[in-house]
């Protein structure tokens, strides 16, 4: 008599490497997750702070102090000076970073 199929061990045997393999997987991408927030976190500070340095140069004032209200104004103001190319989206930029008006400072959030 001839077997077809496989035994119930063999099978067992198969989804506990499938299921290892899926374990180890999900592991690692929830380590690229944070490594990403994180690199877009120090993106969207140097993006700030290049805006900013830029607005200096060209001496526009920024009188927001709010990190939402001077991304906007930044924004704006640097795109009456010809700058267009800082066209973002400020409220995702506001929500990883942020703005202290003590120190004049950008920081990460």
């Amino acid at each position: 008599m001839k077997r077809d199929g496989f035994t119930l061990i063999e099978l067992v045997m198969v989804l506990t490497v499938v299921f290892i393999l899926a374990a180890v997987g999900a592991w690692r991408i929830s380590g690229m997750r944070e490594e990403a927030r994180t690199v877009a976190q120090s993106d969207a500070l140097a993006t700030v702070q290049r805006m900013q340095a830029l607005a200096d140069m060209e001496g526009l004032p920024v009188t927001a102090n709010d990190t939402l209200g001077r991304v906007l104004e930044l924004q704006v103001r640097l795109a009456s000076k010809g700058h267009y190319y800082y066209q973002i989206n400020p409220t995702n930029l506001a929500a990883q970073v942020a703005y202290d008006p003590t120190t004049q400072q950008w920081m990460r959030l």
